[in-house]
């Protein structure tokens, strides 16, 4: 099975709503070939401001894990 999709993950609060863009890249490999999975972080709006460059440098390792959990899920 191979995969290649892009979505937004959101993380919703009565303050804020972050929206993280990505590009979702999974190959279930073969007996001789191991599975392949990529993510990349396309952009990132909170509240409909670009803060991509702030998630890059601040955010991305306490989110990344989350957002690739969803797009395995929702894919």
């Amino acid at each position: 099975m191979n995969l290649n999709t892009t979505g937004t993950f959101a993380i919703e609060d009565d303050n804020y709503i972050l929206l993280i863009d990505y590009s979702y890249y999974y190959n279930a490999g073969t007996y001789e070939i191991p599975p392949e999975e990529d993510m990349e972080i396309e952009s990132v709006y909170l509240n409909e401001m670009d803060i991509t460059d702030f998630f890059w440098e601040f955010v991305e390792d306490k989110v990344y894990q989350q957002v690739i959990e969803y797009a395995r899920e929702n894919n």
